[in-house]
């Protein structure tokens, strides 16, 4: 029997890993991979578990997401490393929101947001993250999520607000807080509060000894030139007003992560939901409402 195991991510989903393997051969097989090889190649080690987090999982579009993309106007913007593949919808004219999808999403994924933002008067845009949908690639993580955000909005100009789930509410939240002039509003829905809590977390899951763990982080700040400290939430702060919406049911990204977004941004409010965990949040009809109107300035 084949085992099909999921990697992971550079801001680690660890609850998807634990909620795949828990109690299955395929997460004993993977702590006991990153025990051998830590007892007798640690190098190699080191190199399997900095892959796993920056690999990103594919997934087929969905029928109706294609047909999402033949209302859209096609969009190629240009990044260092290659090209994002994205859609706008609406008027070129009228003031832009961007979706940001979460890892191992597309853009589509938000595509319900579309429509109550279209009857309000404002464009939207999606797009394909490096390593996923159309964009393709095999590698992603914060950085790339980050880079492409910041060639988005180098696209397009400053835009109206900013949606993004998941991780791609995390790059959402750091880009507002270093481009305020950029971006007139968000929305975070579902976002992860820090990157070392979350890879700690995923850590332990898979029984990663600390020194183990210590160097995975390492071998990616050296690649990437960057410190994981600059990943929590704390360090993104802004001037503009921020909605964040997060399901007391997520068993992905826990409801405190929102309460760390709320202490960091002076002008942030809270809509909390139940019930609807992760994902399904983002097809509920007072989220969509509630996103819309908090974007056109109404109050949900």
């Amino acid at each position: 029997m084949e085992l099909k195991l999921k990697p992971a991510f550079f801001w680690p989903n660890n609850s998807t890993i634990v909620r795949s393997f828990k109690f299955s051969a395929g997460l004993a097989w993977l702590r006991l991979k990153y025990r051998l090889l830590w007892q007798l190649v640690p190098r190699r080690a080191i190199e399997h578990g900095a892959r796993q987090l920056l690999t990103p999982p594919a997934h087929r579009f969905p029928d109706a997401e294609l047909r999402q993309m033949e209302e859209a106007s096609l969009l190629r913007i240009p990044m260092v490393t290659g090209t994002l593949i994205g859609w706008r919808w609406g008027r070129a004219r009228d003031p832009a929101v961007v979706l940001v999808h979460g890892w191992g999403g597309r853009g589509t994924q938000l595509r319900r947001f579309i429509e109550p933002l279209l009857a309000r008067g404002l464009s939207v845009v999606a797009y394909d993250a490096p390593g996923h949908g159309m964009t393709g690639g095999t590698e992603s993580s914060l950085p790339h999520f980050l880079r492409a955000l910041d060639a988005v909005l180098d696209h397009l100009g400053p835009v109206h607000a900013l949606v993004g789930h998941s991780m791609g509410g995390a790059a959402a939240a750091l880009t507002m807080a270093r481009r305020p002039d950029a971006v007139g509003r968000g929305v975070l829905i579902a976002a992860p509060a820090s990157l070392t809590d979350a890879t700690y977390r995923l850590a332990a899951a898979l029984a990663w000894p600390q020194a183990l763990t210590a160097a995975v982080r390492r071998r990616i700040e050296y690649r990437f030139g960057i410190s994981w400290d600059e990943f929590e939430s704390e360090r993104a702060s802004g001037p503009q007003e921020l909605l964040v919406i997060h399901d007391r049911d997520d068993s992905e990204v826990p409801l405190t992560c929102a309460r760390r977004h709320l202490r960091a941004w002076p002008r942030a409010r809270l809509l909390e939901t139940g019930g609807l965990g992760h994902r399904r949040v983002l097809a509920d009809p007072t989220v969509l409402e509630a996103t819309a109107d908090f974007i056109t300035g109404a109050r949900p």
